[in-house]
């Protein structure tokens, strides 16, 4: 597995124009690596006796840890449950008075982090994505519900009409 992240490591910087300007590995005093080190904290690739890599960060506290931008054209987060318990029976979907009464008060929705708490702690995306599918499939839910109530009153209005 380390050989598969050399690798890896190996060929993520060396796409970097500033990684081909100096390329060398450094074992530092606590037993880290320094790769690909350019003079540039920001522009060398550490990895801890813990076995954190650090792109851009001299001490990653993760597994990995990126001080950058990432473009990638798939991401896959195991994640283990999901929204869909909005459909079940047992689901108790707010009132949209309440939610108002809520967003009033907190300034954001229900269980979704206030702008405060992401700015301080960021997000889990793939618990933020369970987390908007949740709210996605409650608007669908509302939608349904009105739906319904304006299928009722238009039979509402074509009765009325019909008995002038």
């Amino acid at each position: 597995m380390k050989a598969f992240l050399y690798v890896i490591l190996v060929a993520i910087s060396c796409s970097s124009c500033a990684a081909q300007t100096i390329s060398n590995t450094t074992t530092n005093r606590d037993g880290s690596l320094k790769i690909f080190d350019n003079n540039l904290e920001t522009q060398s690739v550490y990895v801890t006796r813990e076995g954190n890599m650090g792109i851009g960060l001299k001490n990653p506290k993760d597994k990995l840890e990126v001080n950058g931008q990432i473009h990638a054209r798939s991401v896959k987060i195991d994640i283990k449950n999901w929204a869909d318990f909005v459909f079940e029976e047992i689901y108790d979907l707010p009132r949209l008075s309440e939610i108002e009464s809520y967003i009033t008060k907190e300034g954001h929705l229900p269980n979704v982090p206030s702008t405060e708490e992401v700015l301080k702690d960021g997000i889990q995306l793939g618990e933020m994505q369970k987390i908007l599918l949740q709210k996605v499939e409650e608007l669908t839910l509302y939608l349904i519900e009105q739906d319904k109530q304006i299928q009722a009153l238009q039979e509402e209005v074509k009765r009325l009409k019909s008995q002038k």
